[in-house]
C-alpha cells in the first residue's frame, strides 16, 4: 500500500509478521499515536502519521479461562509450606535464590502465567513481589487448618 494511504489494519498485519514469534495474530495488538487508538479502519494519513513518526505497539492480555479452582489438599499444602518456611529460614543460600528468582520479573511473569488465577489475585502478587510479606506467607502458621 502506499504509505500514507496504508490502513492501520495493514500495518498491524505487517507488524506481527515481523514478530511472529511473540505476537503471531494483528488481533492481539493495539497501535497508539500521540496517546489514542488507532483504529483498523483508518489509514496512516488520516491521523497524521508520517515517515520517522512513532507508534506504539501494546500486546493485549489473554483473558484467562473460566476455570474452577481445584480442591485444596490442606494437609498436603501445611506439609509443603512447613517445607518451605524452613528452607527459607535455614538455608541462606535457598533463601536468596528464592528472592532473587522472584525479584526476577522475566521469572515473575512464567510463574503469573504458569499459574491460573493469579494474574488477577493482586494480594498473592504483592506477596510474591516483596521478601518480607512472602516470608510471612511461607509461615505453615499462617493457613488456616
Amino acid at each position: 500500500c502506499p504509505w500514507g494511504g496504508c490502513s492501520i489494519s495493514h500495518l498491524k498485519q505487517l507488524i506481527t509478521g515481523h514478530l511472529q514469534e511473540s505476537v503471531p495474530d494483528p488481533e492481539l495488538i493495539d497501535l497508539i499515536y500521540c496517546g489514542r487508538k488507532l483504529r483498523d479502519d483508518q489509514t496512516l494519513d488520516f491521523y497524521g502519521i508520517q515517515s520517522g513518526s512513532t507508534v506504539h505497539v501494546l500486546r493485549k492480555s489473554w483473558p484467562e479461562p473460566d476455570q474452577k479452582p481445584e480442591p485444596v489438599d490442606k494437609v498436603a499444602a501445611v506439609r509443603e509450606f512447613r517445607v518451605l518456611h524452613t528452607a527459607l529460614h535455614s538455608s541462606p543460600a535457598y533463601r536468596d535464590a528464592v528472592f532473587k528468582m522472584l525479584g526476577n520479573k522475566e521469572s515473575l511473569d512464567q510463574i503469573i502465567v504458569a499459574t491460573p488465577g493469579l494474574s488477577s489475585d493482586p494480594v498473592a502478587l504483592g506477596v510474591l513481589q516483596d521478601k518480607d510479606l512472602f516470608s510471612v506467607f511461607a509461615d505453615p502458621s499462617m493457613l488456616d487448618t
